[in-house]
């Protein structure tokens, strides 16, 4: 089976987190996720896939580090207490 990111290279490893089989080249082996993921993680806690961007600071958070969302406005933890 094919890598689901290249394409090109013989899938070895499934991401923990989405579930795609991927090659060597595409697949973190410390954190045994895909490079993805990887991109999408919560810039705060760094193991969640984020969910939208801080309105304040613009990093992208998950949702156990959204702090405040009122449906237009979402804030992470660290702004929201800063504010």
């Amino acid at each position: 089976m094919k890598c689901e990111i290249c394409e090109e290279r013989i899938a070895k490893y499934i991401c923990k987190l989405c579930g795609r089989k991927v090659c060597e080249k595409d697949y973190i082996k410390e954190k045994k996720i895909c490079t993805v993921c990887e991109m999408s993680l919560c810039e705060i806690c760094k193991k969640n896939l984020s969910i939208g961007k801080c309105e304040k600071c613009g990093r992208i958070i998950c949702e156990e580090c959204t702090a405040y969302f009122d449906g237009a406005r979402r804030y992470c933890k660290e702004c929201f207490i800063s504010s």
